[in-house]
């Protein structure tokens, strides 16, 4: 029996999908102790530029999932300056394929050289929680009851309204949660994503059915809690 909190699937937004708009803050908002996985002896083989490899790692057993972020920030001459974030597309064991955010499978520049590469340093951490608790909260919102086969992701019409609403969710959380002060610039950021959620919110509309056209659709104005 497990202990873990009780949970809500499914959820609307990924890891790569606040990376997009989060950018170089990403790796700032992930905590350290969301950690899915870590080392120093990532290997590239010859002709497998995608596919990084772990001696001390099996990502499979440590629950790195596809579109999570993996950051290689070593060897310096490859990864300079923050490193490179990238999404991770399969896993299998101690390896994991990865692709550019956003993008299929080999499109883009490789994040190594056609002959391989070694002593590769790579972090994997995650907002999942939190992606969590956004995607609940959005429920509660639109009235939308997983328990209910009309009302779960896959009779909605147009998730991409939902991910865009979780995205700016989280990151308004998290630049809540580490800005210090009024110095720097997350705090002028908590204004700004503050101000698109509430955009967002108010223009969103979730309707549901392969048409969009199955029942009413539900607004941030049009729903009401029902027990």
């Amino acid at each position: 029996m497990s202990n873990l909190p009780s949970q809500t699937t499914p959820v609307y937004a990924t890891d790569e999908d606040i990376a997009v708009r989060a950018a170089g803050d990403f790796v700032t908002l992930c905590p350290q102790w969301q950690q899915m996985a870590y080392g120093a002896d990532g290997v590239f083989t010859g002709g497998s530029p995608w596919v990084l490899s772990s001696a001390s790692v099996n990502f499979g057993s440590n629950g790195v999932q596809p579109n999570q972020v993996v950051q290689l920030t070593a060897p310096k001459t490859q990864y300079p300056g923050g490193g490179q974030l990238l999404a991770i597309d399969s896993v299998s064991g101690s390896s994991i394929t990865l692709r550019r955010l956003h993008k299929d499978v080999g499109v883009g520049q490789p994040p190594a050289p056609a002959a391989g590469l070694t002593s590769v340093a790579f972090v994997v951490n995650t907002l999942d929680p939190q992606t969590e608790d956004a995607s609940f909260d959005l429920k509660r919102r639109f009235g939308i009851d997983e328990l209910i086969v009309e009302r779960t992701s896959s009779w909605i019409y147009d998730l991409r309204d939902l991910r865009m609403a979780t995205v700016l969710q989280v990151l308004s959380d998290r630049y809540i949660a580490e800005a210090r002060g009024d110095r720097g610039d997350f705090a002028r950021k908590i204004n700004i994503i503050r101000s698109q959620l509430h955009d967002v919110l108010d223009r969103i509309q979730v309707r549901w059915g392969p048409y969009g056209n199955s029942s009413e659709p539900s607004t941030l104005f049009g729903c009401k809690l029902s027990r």
